[in-house]
């Protein structure tokens, strides 16, 4: 199985952490986001990761090479000058089959071989993976039906649905993807719905972080200190099945 990792964000939003070296080498503990990640997928049985580099790629190409000390075959493609988070998809080599694509800002213990198959079966041309979240809202909100209120909620908690940045992508997808213009993933998930294609909504309730922010890099790295395992290690558990196809 092969995955691609957009590594070549600017992770302006960590600074300073990320003013010498690029977010994917910010670490938890002994490893760097990057590593844990490359790690997890060799466990769950990927053999090959791509990974897209812009910002302070020389680093990340320094650390990893061609990933024989991970027991991955890593490669490498170049985002310059940066062109949004789906346009790096369109210089990926050798890209013939469904690959799990993700940020590389992120600490989960998704299992990327489930995600992988399940995106198979769906028979769509991208999957995103999806997780519910709790929104507390700080303010009355209104059911508003002609002209008339019908109900209000004050300050309710809502569940709404947020894309993780990881995704399953076959690679003929990129024929959506024009070449020389910014095209960010939101984009491409647009292009293939206006085009009526299914996407299809991978739904899991594993550990996930978003580490784009300070307060986000401190949970991340407080959850994995208490348990690194949980998030190298792919655990050997069944799957019973997974939700029907949520498109559209």
């Amino acid at each position: 199985m092969h995955a691609i990792i957009l590594a070549g964000g600017r992770g302006s939003r960590l600074l300073p952490y990320t003013r010498n070296r690029p977010k994917p080498l910010m670490t938890l503990g002994r490893y760097s986001i990057l590593e844990i990640l490359l790690r997890r997928l060799r466990s769950c049985g990927f053999e090959r990761a791509t990974l897209c580099i812009a910002h302070l790629g020389d680093m990340i190409r320094d650390e990893f090479g061609d990933g024989a000390r991970l027991g991955l075959a890593i490669d490498y493609c170049i985002d310059e000058p940066p062109c949004g988070t789906a346009a790096p998809l369109r210089q990926v080599p050798d890209w013939h089959t469904p690959a799990v694509v993700m940020n590389a800002d992120i600490l989960t213990a998704v299992d990327f071989a489930h995600l992988h198959r399940i995106h198979v079966e769906s028979g769509c041309l991208l999957s995103v993976a999806v997780r519910r979240r709790e929104v507390p809202m700080d303010l009355g909100v209104l059911h508003v039906a002609a002209g008339q209120v019908r109900a209000i909620w004050e300050k309710p908690t809502l569940a709404v649905d947020v894309s993780s940045g990881m995704y399953v992508i076959d690679p003929v997808v990129r024929e959506l993807i024009p070449a020389g213009v910014t095209v960010d993933m939101p984009d491409l998930i647009e292009s293939l719905i206006d085009s009526g294609e299914d996407v299809y909504a991978y739904r899991f309730a594993d550990a996930w972080h978003d580490i784009g922010t300070p307060a986000g890099y401190a949970a991340a790295e407080r959850e994995f200190l208490a348990d690194p395992e949980h998030y190298l290690t792919a655990a050997d558990r069944p799957r019973d099945g997974h939700p029907v196809l949520e498109a559209r």
